[in-house]
Parts: C-alpha cells; sequence; structure tokens
C-alpha cells in the first residue's frame, strides 16, 4: 500500500443536525473554534420542526456572514435517502432554486436522484454558476457491484456539477473493498472532468473509508460533533479520527 500522507489534501466537515432555529445557530457558533474547515447545514432537520424555506434562507446567510468564517454546506436530506423530510419533485427544486440563488453559501447538496429526474432545469440553473453544487447518492439497502458503482459513478459526473458523492452501507469487507477499489479507479476520470470526489463507506467496517481519504481522493470527511454515540452511519468525532488514522499510519508503515 502506498503512504498514507499523499499530496491528496481533503477538509472536515461537521453537519449540524438541530430542529431549533436557536439551538441550530448556537451549534454553529460552538463549533467555529474547532479545526474543520466546513459546516453542512442540513435544513432538513428546520424543515421538519416547520421552518419555512424563506426563513431558513435568512437564518443561513446571518450565519454564513455573522456566525462562522468557515465554508458551508447547504443540504436538504429527503427521507428517501436518510434525512428528515419528505418532498415531491417539484417542491424539491423549488428549494434548490431558492438556495442557489439567495444564500451566500459556497456549497449546494443536491440529491442525484432527484436532479435526474428533472436534469433539463437544474443545469440551466447550476450554468450560472453561483455556487459549488456536489451531487449526491446515498443507498442505504444494499451495496452494488463493482460493475453497477462504476456505472452510477459516470452518470454522476454531469457538466455543471462539482462534485460526485457516494456513500453507500456496506455490512463485510468485500462490500467495503469493492466500494473503496472501485472508487478510486473512477475518481481518476472524475477528476480528468475536472470534478472532485466524496466517497463514503457507511456502518461500523465503512469507518476505513473515512480515516483513508487519500485512497478514494475524496475531498471532504464528515465527522461528528455530537458524541461517540451520537451517530449511527459510521461518522467519528475529530479526536477518535486522529486516533484512528495516527494508528492507521503505523500500520501502513510496517
Amino acid at each position: 500500500m502506498s503512504n498514507i500522507k499523499s499530496k491528496n489534501k481533503y477538509e472536515l466537515c461537521y453537519p449540524i443536525l438541530e430542529y431549533d432555529k436557536v439551538l441550530f445557530m448556537d451549534k454553529v457558533a460552538s463549533l467555529e473554534k474547532e479545526k474543520n474547515k466546513l459546516l453542512e447545514l442540513r435544513i432538513d432537520y428546520l424543515l421538519k420542526s416547520g421552518v419555512s424555506i424563506d426563513e431558513i434562507i435568512m437564518i443561513i446567510n446571518y450565519i454564513h456572514i455573522d456566525l462562522t468564517q468557515k465554508k458551508i454546506i447547504v443540504t436538504i436530506r429527503t427521507e428517501a435517502e436518510g434525512g428528515k423530510v419528505s418532498l415531491d419533485d417539484k417542491t424539491y427544486y423549488n428549494y434548490i432554486e431558492k438556495l442557489y440563488l439567495h444564500t451566500s453559501v459556497e456549497y449546494l447538496d443536491v440529491e442525484y436522484n432527484m436532479y435526474s429526474k428533472n436534469e433539463s432545469n437544474y443545469d440551466k440553473l447550476f450554468k450560472n454558476k453561483y455556487k459549488k453544487v456536489i451531487l449526491s447518492n446515498h443507498i442505504f439497502d444494499k451495496a452494488l457491484s463493482k460493475r453497477k458503482y462504476e456505472s452510477l459513478f459516470n452518470n454522476m459526473t454531469k457538466t455543471y456539477i462539482d462534485y460526485v458523492k457516494c456513500a453507500t452501507y456496506v455490512k463485510t469487507k468485500k462490500e467495503l473493498f469493492d466500494f473503496m477499489i472501485t472508487a478510486r479507479k473512477c475518481s481518476k476520470n472524475i477528476n480528468n472532468m475536472r470534478k472532485e470526489c466524496i466517497f463514503i463507506a457507511m456502518g461500523e467496517i465503512g469507518g476505513l473509508s473515512r480515516l483513508w481519504p487519500e485512497f478514494t481522493n475524496t475531498k471532504i470527511v464528515f465527522l461528528t460533533a455530537y458524541g461517540e454515540n451520537a451517530n449511527k452511519i459510521g461518522q467519528f468525532t475529530y479526536e477518535n479520527f486522529v486516533k484512528y488514522r495516527n494508528l492507521l499510519e503505523k500500520i501502513i508503515k510496517k
């Protein structure tokens, strides 16, 4: 294996998972001195609690301008992909359009399955290049074959998006290695298309993908700011991430 230390730099990101508006902003402020460079505002939590999209946009811009100097990803994660809200295609697009045009953040996450249902409208919107678009796909039911992963990643490498993100739940070492090896292979083509990659194997056994993002050319690693026992998809606290990274480096150097 190659040395874990490489030229492929990655950034750490904390998702904000709060239903209450005040607690949402308080959580952002509490992380300002942490070593992450990114925050993911999971606004599906606010939508679930009844906050309107227009008020959420005001909250986002306040956070970005007044509460933090970190870069921000805005995400609506639907129930179909492990999130908190169920939205029809039209409503989802309208929300994404508003967020894209009326927030000052650096990144916007868009679910691939939603994008695929209205591709031409999304492409017209994203041609403006107002912010970077992360096209994401989350697979919880079963791991895919190598060939299906390749097809998925190639299909996701669209003209006007900036990041290809795939997170898949794995239960065995074979599923983990099939995913990581295929992701590494496909990352070269994605990079050749001037896109970036985020590849995540979810679940306890998938932790290696988070600890070794260089292997798949992954540029963003999602940690948790809610403690060791609060996360079921395999996100590490910063302290555990550092601890296990150091152990992995020692193993690889042997």
